[in-house]
């Protein structure tokens, strides 16, 4: 992509967050969603970090409204994104950062994502795309509604409206 096709970063902001949510609402796996934010990665322009957090944000606020039942952080990853193993100190850290962001963003405190993940190999906003799918389940199972219907409820919350 050279300078002059450079997509505008909320077009791309956006892009990111109808991909993820419109896989979940198809019922596409980790892997899918992994490829249909991928060219939402602009190396040097832009990156999804954030725009993917807004929605795990949400998730998490679907799943856990005011008053509700906290969500238990222990075996969360494993209860609700079983397809996937994370290995090594590493990739255990990384997803439970994205995790952890989320959190910190719905109780009003902004990460450090720069400072904190902007020099990690694998980035940021692929443990942002597990993050979404975690809390997206959790919140089904909580409210026992497919998981279809909480992308939905997200996408419409963030005015976006989701592809086929």
């Amino acid at each position: 992509m050279t300078k002059r096709e450079r997509v505008d970063q909320d077009v791309l902001h956006r892009r990111a967050q109808v991909a993820v949510l419109s896989g979940l609402a198809r019922g596409d796996d980790a892997s899918d969603l992994m490829s249909a934010v991928a060219p939402s990665h602009v190396s040097g322009w832009f990156t999804p970090n954030v725009a993917l957090l807004e929605l795990a944000v949400t998730a998490l606020d679907v799943a856990c409204p005011a008053g509700a039942e906290l969500l238990e952080y222990e075996g969360l990853r494993e209860r609700y994104l079983p397809e996937l193993t994370f290995r090594g100190h590493v990739e255990h850290r990384n997803s439970q950062y994205a995790l952890y962001a989320a959190a910190c963003m719905r109780g009003g405190l902004q990460p450090d994502l720069l400072s904190d993940a902007g020099w990690w190999q694998t980035p940021l906003w692929r443990y942002a795309v597990y993050a979404v799918v975690i809390y997206s389940r959790a919140a089904a199972e909580r409210l026992t509604a497919p998981v279809e219907e909480i992308a939905r409820r997200i996408a419409a919350r963030h005015g976006l409206e989701l592809t086929a």
